[in-house]
């Protein structure tokens, strides 16, 4: 079970693992594959490497790129999934797609990142807004809200 911890918008990764294992409450979805990555596999990644569009463009290699069907089952778990949000808390319809932002780098940033997990009923781990924190969602509440784009294997680029 991962760490349970507030989302805070503004609180991204941290800059070193002892603040990661450390005590802290708030996060955000990139902090939350910072902390994922940390406590299931022991890699720290700093903050420049977890934030967008770094992690986009630059870390781990494209399991599902942009111009591909997305499909759950071609996923390992710790992969990471990019994603447009559909929905706010709400349940309002908003567009966060590629042509509401003025350049390629701004739609990444935009994006939401997740973690798969691969367990059933549980498959995603992500800290969201619209939970108001860190939580584990199936695909079908996960696809409620986002629309998955991309999905990148960090940990083989890790070493």
């Amino acid at each position: 079970m991962m760490k349970k911890f507030d989302y805070r918008f503004d609180a991204g990764p941290l800059g070193s693992a002892d603040e990661l294992a450390g005590e802290w409450d708030e996060g955000n979805c990139r902090r939350a594959v910072q902390l994922y990555l940390f406590s299931m596999r022991g890699e720290f990644l700093e903050p420049d490497r977890v934030l967008c569009p770094e992690i986009f463009n630059q870390t781990g290699i494209f399991v599902i790129d942009v111009d591909q069907q997305f499909d759950f089952e071609r996923l390992n778990n710790g992969d990471v999934i990019f994603a447009e949000r559909l929905k706010d808390g709400r349940g309002v319809e908003i567009n966060c797609g590629r042509a509401t932002f003025s350049s390629s780098d701004d739609y990444v940033i935009s994006l939401h990142t997740a973690l798969y997990t691969g367990h059933k009923s549980r498959e995603i781990w992500h800290a969201t807004a619209i939970e108001g924190s860190s939580c584990y969602w199936n695909t079908q509440r996960f696809l409620e809200f986002y629309r998955p784009v991309a999905a990148k294997r960090l940990l083989s680029a890790l070493s």
